[in-house]
């Protein structure tokens, strides 16, 4: 029972933990709010596919369908957070080349 309540716990705040870091992290360089909620969705989605596979180990929080959903979404997510990213670094760097 408390392994069990511990486990919990421990997911739990892993969780809080990897929203909060990425929130801090994105805070100060990101304006755009949508780009915010999806950076917070992301490592939501993350921490629950490691708290899945290392935390719970041997229990299957889900199932095997969702676990491949989940995969999918994390590496849908991955590719759009970086075609952003570069894409407005590129975009800012044009701009810059641009105006000197």
């Amino acid at each position: 029972m408390w392994v069990m309540i511990f486990a919990v716990l421990l997911g739990m705040s892993f969780i809080i933990f990897s929203v909060y870091y990425v929130n801090k992290l994105f805070v100060n360089r990101t304006k755009d709010l949508l780009v915010k909620f999806i950076l917070l969705v992301f490592a939501s989605l993350v921490a629950v596919f490691i708290v899945d596979k290392v935390i719970a180990f041997k229990i299957n929080l889900l199932s095997d369908t969702q676990n491949d959903q989940l995969f999918d979404l994390i590496k849908t997510l991955v590719i759009s957070i970086f075609s952003y990213y570069f894409g407005t670094n590129n975009k800012n760097n044009k701009d810059g080349e641009a105006d000197q």
